[in-house]
C-alpha cells in the first residue's frame, strides 16, 4: 500500500524572509544614520553647546543619542517580523525571539557604523555624503538584495569581512536548524563588529577639540 502526502515548498520563504531582512538591514543602517545626524545639526544649531553649558556632558548626551536609536531601531525590528509572520504569514523557519535577538545585535551595529560617520564629519552633507558611500555598496556586496553566492568569488571574500554578511549568515544557519549554541562564533565577531565601531566612534569625538 502506497501512501502519498504533499510537502510545502519552503524555499519561497526562506528567500521572502532573505530579502526581507537584506531590505530591513539597509532601512536600519539608513535610520540610525539619520537619528545620528541629529548631533551635527544641533551643532550647526548652536544648540549642542548651550546643552554642554548645563549638567550634561559631552559622555551622557552622545549616550542619550545611542539609547534614543536603538529605542528606534528596536521598534523597526519588531514591526517588521510582526508583519512578516502575522499579516503576509511568511514562516522565517526560526524562532521569532531567535529573529529578533539577531537583529537586535545589528542594531548596536548599526548605531556603531552611525556614529563613526558622524564623528568623521562635520556637517550633515558630509555625513549623508559619507553614509551613501559606505552604506550602500556594503549592503549590495553582502547578499542583501541578491544570493551573494552569485557573486565572484573576490567579492564574496571582501562580503566576509562585512557586518551584514555575518548577519544573515546567521539568520540561514537558524533557518537551517541550527542552535545558538553552535553559532557562538557568528555572535562572537557580531559583538567584535559592535564593539570595534564604538571604540572608533568614541576615540574620534575624544581627539576632537570642538
Amino acid at each position: 500500500q502506497l501512501t502519498t502526502n504533499a510537502l510545502e515548498d519552503s524555499s519561497k520563504n526562506k528567500f521572502m524572509t532573505n530579502q526581507t531582512i537584506g531590505f530591513l538591514i539597509m532601512i536600519m543602517l539608513m535610520s540610525a544614520g539619520n537619528m545620528a545626524e541629529i548631533i551635527l545639526l544641533e551643532k550647526e544649531n548652536r544648540t549642542y553647546y548651550r546643552l554642554l553649558s548645563t549638567p550634561i556632558n559631552a559622555r551622557k548626551y552622545i549616550f542619550s543619542n545611542v539609547m534614543v536609536n536603538m529605542i528606534v531601531m528596536t521598534i523597526q525590528v519588531f514591526i517588521t517580523l510582526t508583519i512578516m509572520k502575522n499579516i503576509f504569514h511568511i514562516g522565517m523557519n526560526m524562532s521569532f525571539w531567535s529573529a529578533v535577538f539577531v537583529m537586535l545585535l545589528f542594531s548596536l551595529i548599526a548605531v556603531g557604523i552611525s556614529l563613526v560617520i558622524v564623528s568623521f564629519s562635520n556637517s550633515r552633507s558630509a555625513a549623508g555624503a559619507l553614509q551613501n558611500l559606505i552604506i550602500t555598496p556594503t549592503v549590495m556586496l553582502s547578499g542583501c538584495f541578491w544570493p551573494v553566492e552569485v557573486m565572484p568569488k573576490s567579492l564574496q571574500k571582501i562580503a566576509d569581512f562585512l557586518p551584514q554578511r555575518w548577519t544573515l549568515d546567521t539568520l540561514t544557519k537558524l533557518q537551517e536548524g541550527k542552535v545558538f549554541s553552535d553559532l557562538y562564533l557568528n555572535f562572537m565577531i557580531l559583538f567584535a563588529f559592535a564593539a570595534a565601531f564604538f571604540l572608533i566612534a568614541v576615540y574620534r569625538f575624544s581627539r576632537n577639540n570642538t
